[in-house]
């Protein structure tokens, strides 16, 4: 008898024999999300957006709230495979409130919302990315819990290759996140700066895209007021720092208030602590200098290359 055969139950499969880490890591159920019950903050109504986008966000809502008579009455169940299932995609710049807004909807659901970790579903073994994607459903599904995708389009994008065959990882990920959205009968929100990274089979499983865009003047004006809560110790007027803000997200304008804050409250007495306009002017430059920076649009690195 070969001794391989002697083994009996006792023998490992070659490669878990020689890697005992691979086969500790099997044995184990990875967290690849986070569960966040969101807060009365978090509420929809709180948060500063263009109406389109709050229209189309309370018209889900709507749909969700009244699924059982929209069966009742329009027979969607002929036309589509599950009742009460929505798949939404916030799209837009980064600091425009898709996050937020994500929250206010599991608040608005009575939910919890299961944030997936993109870092923790990537993996470098072949084909544990794509069982991280199945987890992460099933997760969610068990919580009772919204789905949440932070940029969704990193899972259908080139960037997911990590050691295996690059357009193996992509149509493999790509296909098992489809077949499981097809599964779910729960509420999924995906956001994404990148848009254009979806494929049109992704696009037709959405039922909502909703674009969240820059805030306008009066927008800043009102976040900025959110961020700065003491009236007592702030411009009374903010439309200038609105005005000069513009390009601004809504987190870029926290950023500006909290940095503004911070250089407000430097001296040793709390009563003289107070955010004048030119501190919140000098942070919205800071803020955009860094911005054109980043672009690559740096005026002044320009000038001086020029000269």
């Amino acid at each position: 008898m070969p001794d391989n055969e002697m083994m009996g139950d006792e023998q490992l499969p070659h490669d878990d024999h020689r890697n005992p880490r691979r086969r500790e890591r099997q044995s184990q159920t990875p967290e690849v999300g986070l569960l966040v019950m969101p807060e009365s903050r978090h509420e929809l109504d709180k948060l500063v957006l263009h109406e389109e986008a709050r229209g189309d966000i309370a018209t889900a809502l709507r749909s969700l709230a009244m699924a059982e008579q929209m069966e009742e009455v329009w027979k969607l169940s002929t036309i589509r495979p599950m009742a009460g299932r929505c798949i939404l995609n916030f799209y837009g710049p980064p600091g425009t409130g898709k996050t937020r807004a994500a929250l206010g909807l599991a608040l608005q659901l009575g939910k919890p919302l299961y944030q997936v970790d993109y870092s923790a579903i990537v993996s470098k073994y072949l084909g544990d990315t794509a069982k991280h994607i199945v987890l992460a459903f099933r997760q969610a599904r068990e919580a009772d819990a919204v789905l949440f995708f932070d940029e969704a389009d990193s899972l259908l994008s080139k960037r997911v290759s990590t050691g295996e065959s690059c357009s193996t990882s992509i149509n493999q990920n790509r296909n098992t996140l489809m077949q499981e959205l097809d599964r779910f009968g729960g509420v999924v929100v995906m956001t994404t700066n990148l848009f254009g990274n979806y494929d049109e089979a992704m696009l037709r499983r959405i039922a909502r895209h909703i674009e969240f865009r820059l805030p306008d003047t009066a927008m800043r004006e009102q976040i900025l007021r959110l961020h700065l809560p003491n009236p007592d110790r702030v411009p009374q007027t903010l439309r200038g720092i609105a005005m000069a803000a513009h390009g601004l997200s809504g987190g870029d304008l926290l950023n500006v208030c909290l940095n503004a804050i911070e250089a407000a409250s430097v001296d040793p007495d709390p009563q003289n602590w107070r955010v004048t306009e030119e501190m919140l002017m000098a942070q919205v430059r800071k803020v955009q200098s860094t911005k054109r920076v980043h672009s690559g649009r740096d005026d002044s690195k320009l000038n001086l290359s020029l000269n």
